[in-house]
């Protein structure tokens, strides 16, 4: 049975509204919607689009990258296949220059810059050919999240243009372009990966008063970073945790472990150790050892192989500038995994510390998860300031008419009269829209595939502990070390001497096993008989119990060993 794969990418431009569902690119006219193409240039899943026109040939262009780390150039409107490129790693963000450079950040953090047209006679490179052909510009030691360009702006202090980006260390970095090994500011203020940043330019001269660029920085904090420009300093703090946390409907999955015996490497090759390990175990179980080893682990029970929901967090995945001056616009907060939309007008998200604002945050809810949000270029209703298209999760739905029965995208209208966010009724128009934008797919997309920064905020070494994720504090300490077995409680001086971690654990219980042994042989009378090591545990034990009982203001008499 086949489902519609819900729109994960929206797209727009003066003309044109663009979908990603799946692998399928759609186009429509952004005033009717009538479908214009359709293209699946993409072997797996869309998970960047960047538009870009070139007024030199009034040419334009829809960039596109994926899981099958192909960058992708297509013409518009009809999606004519221009050219088709490797990246070395699987992409994490992507930006065009006005000059139609493509610069694709990947999820090694490395960031590398490719012309808009490829090379005509480039033969196709594989292997250390293809690493070696694509050099980075800049790299950061954690895996990249964010990307942001800054043109030069030599009336508010940069004569370069810059380029910001953000990791999953809470670094924000602002280096030149495309020399990006010259380092020009860090931004600090980011407590968690920072997985949006948004470029807000200078309104310039002309406007009263006039206002300086400025860096806004979301990801994992409950907070909006301002970070002014070009000093990069920290000048504000925005909360949004309190009012997106209670919407967010949808957590990372833990990733199912490897079953023993069964461990690949990059290549998709057993590895050598394991190959030699299952040879020897096949000589001495026959010939059919890891067939039998692979079905033990098919046979286990599915409830342990199935993955369970860690605990919900909040990560921001965009950042979309709305309005024209800082007046009448503000900021649009998609989270991931949230079933709410965020509209921050300016005058709130700028207002100094302590002055109350004259306008609040307006939140919109919906019935399920929010994929994407893109500004239209054309608002068809009265009094919108600026609407926004909205792509929907159809997945979450509870029964298969309701998925079939759910929209796959909405219209949300920011009113002009109160900066506030309205749902719009569905137009005539639309209805050819959410019927040609999902693709079809034979099984459920996984969270990992539609909420790919979710599963950054839990590390792969973290454990999940009883009380962790309900609110309740957890001692985290020493975890991961290992701890000694059972001892016996009436031989241990201290209870906690059954939990020390790592090799003192392991030596304390070795004492104590030496120290019941001697207690037996002097009781029994074979004092002559206690080895070197039994002599040095009694000693230890009775040395121990003497300063506890002296620390107590008590004296004792232990046994006297020769």
């Amino acid at each position: 049975m086949s489902i519609r794969h819900p729109v994960q990418l929206l797209v727009s431009t003066p003309e044109l509204l663009i979908t990603a569902s799946d692998s399928r690119i759609s186009t429509f006219d952004a005033i009717t919607n009538a479908p214009i193409s359709h293209a699946s240039h993409h072997t797996g899943l869309v998970r960047f689009m960047c538009a870009y026109s070139d007024a030199a040939t009034a040419t334009n262009y829809l960039i596109s990258t994926g899981e099958d780390k192909q960058l992708i150039v297509s013409k518009l409107p009809h999606l004519e296949h221009v050219s088709s490129r490797g990246v070395p790693k699987r992409a994490n963000a992507l930006e065009v220059t006005e000059a139609g450079e493509i610069i694709v950040g990947d999820k090694f953090g490395d960031v590398y810059v490719f012309p808009l047209e490829a090379p005509a006679d480039a033969p196709p490179l594989t292997g250390d050919d293809e690493k070696d052909a694509h050099q980075p510009i800049l790299g950061h030691v954690s895996m990249l999240t964010s990307m942001a360009l800054l043109p030069a702006d030599p009336a508010n202090g940069w004569e370069h243009d810059w380029i910001a980006t953000g990791d999953r260390d809470e670094h924000v970095r602002i280096s030149r372009f495309p020399a990006g090994h010259i380092i020009e500011k860090y931004a600090w203020g980011s407590k968690s990966l920072v997985s949006s940043l948004l470029y807000l330019p200078s309104t310039g001269p002309s406007a009263r008063p006039a206002t300086s660029p400025l860096l806004l920085a979301a990801g994992g904090d409950p907070t909006i970073q301002i970070f002014s420009l070009p000093t990069a300093e920290l000048i504000g703090q925005f909360p949004i945790a309190e009012l997106m946390l209670p919407h967010i409907a949808v957590s990372a999955q833990r990733p199912v472990p490897i079953p023993a015996g069964r461990r690949k490497d990059k290549r998709g090759e057993r590895k050598a150790g394991a190959k030699d390990a299952d040879s020897a175990a096949v000589s001495e179980a026959g010939p059919d050892g890891e067939v039998e080893m692979e079905a033990e682990a098919e046979a286990a029970p599915s409830g342990a192989r199935q993955m369970s929901d860690l605990p919900k967090g909040l990560v921001a995945t965009k950042l979309v500038e709305v309005g024209t001056t800082r007046e009448n616009g503000g900021v649009v907060v998609l989270v991931s995994g949230c079933t709410a939309l965020l509209f921050i007008p300016y005058a709130c998200l700028l207002a100094p510390a302590g002055v109350p604002s004259p306008v609040t945050p307006s939140l919109l809810p919906f019935s399920h998860p929010i994929l994407d949000v893109v500004g239209l270029p054309v608002p068809a209703a009265a009094g919108s300031l600026s609407e926004l298209l909205v792509s929907f999760d159809v997945t979450r739905a509870s029964t298969a008419a309701e998925m079939d029965a759910l929209p796959p995208v909405a219209r949300v209208s920011v009113r002009s009269d109160d900066l506030s966010l309205a749902a719009l009724p569905t137009l005539t128009t639309d209805a050819v829209l959410f019927e040609t934008a999902c693709a079809t797919t034979a099984t459920q997309p996984a969270v990992s595939s539609l909420y790919p920064l979710l599963s950054l905020l839990h590390h792969p070494g973290d454990a999940m502990e009883d009380g962790e994720g309900t609110g309740e504090k957890v001692d985290k300490r020493n975890r991961g070390k290992k701890r000694a077995g059972p001892v016996d409680s009436d031989a241990a001086t201290d209870s906690s001497d059954a939990r020390r971690p790592g090799k003192r654990a392991a030596g304390r219980a070795e004492t104590l096993q030496r120290y019941e042994d001697a207690k037996r042989k002097l009781a029994t009378e074979l004092a002559a008989a206690l080895t070197e090591g039994e002599k040095a545990a009694v000693q230890e034990v009775e040395s121990e119990a003497q300063s506890d009982a002296a620390a107590a203001g008590a004296t004792i008499e232990g046994a006297v060993v020769a």
